[in-house]
């Protein structure tokens, strides 16, 4: 498809791959091993049928395309899986065939894989944010006491320094990363209910089970959120806010690129960056196409997933449905980000001298007075950065 295709240019090739059919599928069998493995260690399930399960995890083939086929039919791509995960353990031992997901649900399996697909995406964005603030928080010190043009809709101000501006945004995706990371703690949890939630088939057994899972793929123990969607809803959300945040960042560096303005760029000129199709003298800003892009789709997203929490009883009902193709988008729009992120922290150009010069020209007041309050004020910031800060 054509939207597909476009949609390719703004991807981060590992938040791509981390949701794609084999990265998914991995996930998938990674919990139903787990699962049988804890199972076992709790009595539920003799430990042969765990190990015949195990192997069978480990070896088996899936066509995606007639996973798609069949899971179209039963809107779940748990039926046609489980049912083939249960042929590849009976060709391995009949007698563990009948212990494969057992006591678990559709959405077990589904939403723990979403979750694990997740996980290494998480991880990598905290390294590049840690890193998109350190470099930022370097240039806000840098630059406390250059003068520039403070604006506030969209006219001239009183001024500012570059430093200011520039700290203020290092502050911002420092606080965004805090609260992914708080947020993860909870919401990046296992998913194990049962039918209806209550792991009915496990007796006593089954909140020590749920914690083996936990254990045995690195997330977080939690009751089943079948409906009650709260703690992955704010994660997700905290999410969309570092989306939002970079793509402030971005139309901020846009602005500021306009050659008529010309007081900041991206990154240094390079052959074949940001060309034009037609006119050979453009630079695009494209780093900041990609932020802004990603930031643009983020409200719709987001106002989807909180739609989707509208859950019917003990199992949405299209809700649910929804969620799960649109959490891949969400990291995508964050992965997105993250190349602006990156393009920034490794050149961003501060231009002094035009700084200067538009505040000369427009700002109606001695340049030597932005250093005051504004470079006390990019001080207060750097403070509260110093942990990024050598």
């Amino acid at each position: 498809m054509a939207g597909s295709l476009a949609a390719r240019t703004l991807e981060r090739a590992s938040f791509a791959a981390a949701f794609e059919a084999p990265a998914y599928l991995r996930s998938m069998l990674a919990f139903e091993s787990a699962f049988a493995n804890a199972e076992a260690a709790e009595g539920v399930i003799p430990a042969e049928s765990a190990r015949a399960i195990g192997e069978a995890c480990s070896r088996l083939g899936l066509d995606v395309e007639s996973l798609v086929a069949e899971g179209k039919r039963s809107a779940s791509l748990a039926v046609p899986f489980v049912k083939r995960l249960t042929a590849a353990v009976s060709a391995i031992s009949p007698a563990a065939a009948k212990h494969v997901h057992f006591g678990a649900t559709s959405q077990d399996v589904l939403d723990t894989a979403m979750a694990l697909c997740l996980k290494p995406c998480l991880e990598e964005a905290d390294r590049a944010l840690e890193a998109a603030v350190r470099a930022l928080a370097a240039r806000a010190r840098e630059h406390r006491a250059t003068p520039m043009l403070g604006r506030t809709l969209m006219q001239p101000a009183l001024p500012i320094t570059a430093g200011l501006k520039i700290a203020r945004w290092a502050l911002a995706l420092a606080a965004d990363r805090e609260r992914i990371a708080e947020a993860q703690s909870t919401g990046l949890a296992v998913q194990l209910g049962g039918p209806v939630g209550a792991l009915e088939a496990l007796g006593d057994r089954g909140p020590a089970v749920r914690h083996r899972v936990a254990l045995a793929l690195g997330l977080a123990d939690a009751p089943s959120w079948h409906v009650h969607r709260n703690p992955w809803i704010d994660l997700l959300g905290r999410v969309a806010q570092a989306v939002l945040t970079a793509g402030k960042i971005a139309r901020d560096v846009s602005l500021l690129s306009q050659p008529e303005v010309g007081e900041m760029l991206e990154a240094p000129a390079r052959d074949g960056v940001g060309a034009s199709s037609s006119m050979p003298h453009k630079h695009n800003p494209v780093a900041c196409a990609h932020g802004l892009a990603a930031a643009l789709r983020m409200p719709g997203l987001l106002a989807t997933l909180h739609a989707c929490g509208l859950a019917e009883h003990e199992r949405a009902l299209g809700g649910w449905q929804a969620e799960l193709a649109l959490v891949p988008e969400i990291a995508g729009a964050l992965g997105t980000s993250l190349d602006f992120l990156d393009t920034i922290a490794g050149g961003l150009v501060v231009d002094a001298a035009r700084m200067r010069s538009n505040l000369e020209a427009h700002g109606g007041t001695a340049p030597g007075e932005a250093a005051g309050a504004s470079s006390a004020a990019a001080d207060e910031l750097l403070a509260r950065l110093a942990g990024y800060l050598p």
